[in-house]
């Protein structure tokens, strides 16, 4: 997504300042606006479910990369373990717009809020439950040590925290103001 895409929703506007020969040009949104179809009490649920769920799939995905065993020297679970953390980069954007959403919202904080937490949320929930189908083909290749069940566990988790992300992405719909 670029500039161009916006750029019809704003208009250059010229204002005369006091003491200053040129006047300064300003640009003013004259787009669409849009509001959540849910309750502004929905909505600040969802900031915190998003936040935590978001901080968790985090935790969840660091530690088990930070234990030694067999699992994490696998390549089909480490890396997607390591790839989860491209989708989660763009969720903490998607959820750094929902907190700083107003009520009404542009064209562009719709379409980035909206279109980032959709795509982001689903492969997220595909590179973790990757990861953690590959800790289960491991535990029938070779014995599992406790190491290893730990790490599976820790994969379970994020599995499950993405795909708690991946189930609410709807509620963030918006409608014209």
């Amino acid at each position: 997504m670029g500039f161009r895409d916006f750029a019809k929703d704003y208009k250059i506007e010229f204002v005369d300042r006091p003491g200053h020969k040129r006047p300064k040009a300003v640009r003013v949104y004259v787009g669409a606006w849009y509001r959540f179809k849910e309750p502004p009490e929905k909505i600040r649920y969802l900031k915190w479910y998003y936040l935590i769920a978001l901080l968790a799939v985090a935790v969840f995905s660091v530690v088990p990369m930070c234990i030694d065993c067999n699992f994490t020297r696998t390549w089909y679970i480490q890396l997607p373990g390591v790839m989860v953390w491209i989708p989660w980069v763009f969720a903490a954007c998607a959820v750094w717009r929902l907190w700083t959403a107003k009520e009404k919202v542009d064209r562009e904080h719709k379409m980035l809020l909206g279109d980032r937490m959709n795509g982001a949320s689903l492969f997220l929930t595909v590179f973790s439950v990757v990861s953690f189908l590959g800790c289960v083909f491991a535990s029938f290749v070779n014995t599992p040590q406790i190491p290893d069940i730990v790490v599976s566990c820790f994969c379970l988790l994020s599995a499950a925290g993405s795909i708690a992300l991946f189930s609410k992405r709807k509620s963030l719909e918006m409608v014209l103001a």
